[in-house]
């Protein structure tokens, strides 16, 4: 992609994130493929100071090839978190898996196979907070949203799930509340095997310069995506893996 391209779209979705939303990116500026995409994240991120401290997967199916997106350090907090109105412009919730990687996987020739890339790594009840830069994100092509960090907001995680390696996590079961309400639950499981996605994801940033030790990666939604309000608690249930929790207050 060109760079005054890049450019163009840096300055609508950083002025977005300042202003009024973007019904969408101009014709000239949309990114075409996946690398665009990426090119365009990246100059956000530099253009704002903003630090990468996690990055979220996606498929379009289960076979599917893996795309991802940056996590904003400053957005990503652990359980109980809460976020201010001036953070967000709309909250939509997701509860996922996650996994923190507990070694550097620097890029290489060799793909990385399952074993290494969950070597260390730790697994991590979590709510993705899911916001946007455009009116209705819904109505837009998947690169346009993909260049907008593909909706991501935040990142709220528990604590860490002990010996989850003996864990059957197909069997997990999910419960979402809002003001102790229930809100979503995971009665159609995962879209896909979340160990599989983040070694989909490793391979993925083996072609971008690797990823660092310690980075969360979360690996797809289990509940859905529900969009909740100002005010609400929202608690999201993992059974064995434990609860999460993030607040949305109505005042500041």
């Amino acid at each position: 992609m060109l760079t005054e391209h890049v450019d163009e779209a840096v300055r609508h979705l950083c002025g977005a994130r300042r202003g009024p939303p973007l019904h969408e990116l101009p014709p000239g500026c949309r990114p075409q493929t996946d690398a665009d995409a990426y090119q365009i994240q990246e100059a956000v991120a530099l253009q704002l100071g903003e630090t990468v401290g996690g990055w979220k997967v996606g498929a379009a199916s289960a076979a599917g090839a893996a795309f991802c997106a940056p996590i904003w350090m400053r957005m990503i907090r652990p359980s109980p978190a809460s976020y201010l109105a001036a953070e967000l412009r709309i909250i939509g919730i997701e509860a996922e898996i996650a996994f923190r990687l507990g070694r550097d996987l620097p890029a290489r020739t060799a793909a990385y196979d399952r074993a290494e890339v969950i070597a260390g790594a730790a697994l991590h009840p979590v709510i993705e907070v899911v916001d946007s830069r455009y009116a209705d994100f819904r109505a837009l092509d998947r690169l346009s949203i993909l260049a907008d960090n593909f909706s991501n907001g935040g990142l709220v995680y528990g604590p860490a799930v002990q010996d989850w390696e003996k864990l059957d996590l197909a069997s997990t079961a999910i419960m979402v509340t809002e003001d102790g309400e229930p809100f979503a639950g995971s009665s159609a499981g995962a879209a896909r095997d979340p160990i599989a996605a983040l070694v989909d994801f490793a391979n993925l940033m083996n072609g971008r310069g690797g990823v660092k030790a310690g980075t969360l990666v979360t690996t797809g939604s289990w509940t859905g995506m529900v969009f909740t309000r100002r005010g609400a608690q929202i608690v999201a249930d993992f059974g064995p893996l434990g609860r999460v929790e993030v607040a949305f207050p109505a005042d500041e």
